[in-house]
């Protein structure tokens, strides 16, 4: 049977051009672009210009990523002993993984395996013997890996990186993870925790501190459904949910698809200003590939519906504004906003992808 699609020519329209004005904007920043020396401004572009097809950026950054940000230890970062994120220090404090995600995968999508095998070597370190996740803090000017803390945006990060590299079972095992993770909250309806402290178990006591930018705030460690939907970090689901989906499609064990469901539905416990958040562009990536996966149509208009919002409050110039962090656009720093333009114009593209290429 024929294939199709859940996206509405309207709407994959929209997309189309959201994509285009972004890169627009990109493209005009170009000189100014050039001359940031902090990672936190170039870490998606290798994954971003490969998704939408561009192989001379794809090609440039992923020589300056090679060339200027790999370290001889594996690690991608700024300096020797400096990750970069100076606009927005708690990131690589709590989730140090993240962006090395990010690269591997953006490098093995574009046949820059050089470079990638030397990063998942790196990553590879992070990994609980006993427990399959990832830890969470390293100390570049040491080179010590904090093994007593570990996440579920770490774990979820490598966990991409390694089946972008081949290696399914380290994958699988940080799926796990991700599952024990799940099976040990305490009020699953109300809260989402994501941190797990070894020897002791799920980390619940992260109340008191409400600042986002705070590195020890509890927002880092917990989603709540009941705060204020439009500033809770929903990234903290969307990326597990997007590796345990693709450990589904690897590997065809259904406990990886109801664990990304069950991540899936939490979304679904928070209020109607989930809609309106910029962190939950990862929920709208996991929950078109779970669509492709299984033809579902609640992921397809989840995903859909989040991607309407991107398209519409995307700024005339092509730029969106981070009103997690940021105010408007003056307020928001270069970085953040290379950081959002290239994540969302990478992450639309996909799921155009996956909701096209789903069929019955």
């Amino acid at each position: 049977m024929a294939a199709v699609t859940p996206i509405n020519q309207g709407l994959l329209t929209q997309t189309r051009e959201a994509i285009v004005r972004g890169l627009r904007w990109l493209r005009q920043h170009d000189a100014e672009i050039a001359q940031i020396q902090d990672l936190s401004a170039h870490y998606k572009a290798p994954y971003l210009y490969a998704a939408v097809g561009d192989p001379v950026l794809a090609g440039r950054y992923a020589r300056r990523i090679g060339l200027q940000f790999l370290q001889p230890d594996g690690d991608f970062r700024t300096g020797p002993a400096d990750k970069g994120w100076s606009h927005l220090p708690c990131s690589p404090a709590n989730r140090y993984l993240y962006s090395n995600g990010w690269i591997i995968a953006g490098l093995r999508r574009l046949g820059y395996y050089g470079a990638a095998a030397r990063g998942i070597d790196f990553v590879r370190r992070f990994q609980s013997i006993e427990l399959g996740g990832f830890a969470s803090r390293f100390e570049p000017a040491t080179g010590h890996i904090e093994r007593h803390y570990l996440d579920s945006s770490s774990t979820s990060s490598a966990g991409l990186a390694l089946l972008a590299c081949g290696r399914v079972e380290e994958a699988a095992r940080a799926g796990d993870f991700l599952l024990r993770l799940l099976d040990a909250q305490p009020h699953p309806d109300r809260f989402y925790y994501c941190s797990w402290e070894t020897g002791a178990g799920l980390m619940t006591d992260v109340w008191g501190d409400e600042d986002p930018n705070s590195v020890r705030g509890r927002k880092q460690f917990c989603l709540s459904a009941e705060a204020d939907p439009r500033y809770e970090l929903t990234w903290l689901i969307g990326k597990p949910m997007k590796l345990l989906a693709r450990l589904y499609d690897q590997i065809g064990s259904r406990k990886y698809l109801e664990g990304s469901t069950t991540l899936f539905d939490f979304f679904h416990k928070l209020g109607d200003e989930r809609w309106h958040n910029y962190a939950s562009c990862k929920t709208m990536w996991a929950s078109a590939e779970l669509y492709r996966h299984t033809g579902e149509p609640r992921f397809a208009e989840t995903a859909g519906r989040i991607l309407s919002w991107f398209c519409e409050s995307q700024l005339s110039g092509g730029l969106w504004v981070h009103y997690l962090w940021y105010r408007d656009e003056r307020e928001q720093p270069l970085q953040a906003a290379l950081d959002l333009v290239q994540e969302l114009c990478a992450e639309m593209s996909d799921v155009v992808f996956d909701l096209s290429a789903a069929g019955v």
